[in-house]
């Protein structure tokens, strides 16, 4: 095991402090078995949280992102098949 020092406002360290109490565990235990939990996490769960969270450049904001995809891809030459030609 190693030893880290980290630095928590404090009203991230009064929940935390808070919390442990309840649980019935140290504030280094309850970080671990919060930080284990969060990394064994599905990364295609934790990357589709990711795509909801983004906002749309401000340049963006106003176009409907399904129908630009979809005229990138209907003047791509590589996604046109030999009818589309």
């Amino acid at each position: 095991m190693h030893r880290t020092q980290i630095y928590l406002h404090d009203t991230l360290y009064d929940s935390l402090k808070t919390r442990s109490r309840s649980v019935g565990v140290s504030i280094s235990e309850l970080i671990r078995r919060t930080l284990e939990s969060d990394i064994q996490k599905d990364p295609v769960a934790d990357a589709r949280a990711y795509f909801a969270r983004l906002k749309p450049l401000k340049s963006f904001a106003d176009v409907d992102s399904d129908g630009y995809v979809r005229t990138i891809r209907s003047k791509s030459r590589i996604l046109q098949t030999g009818e589309d030609a």
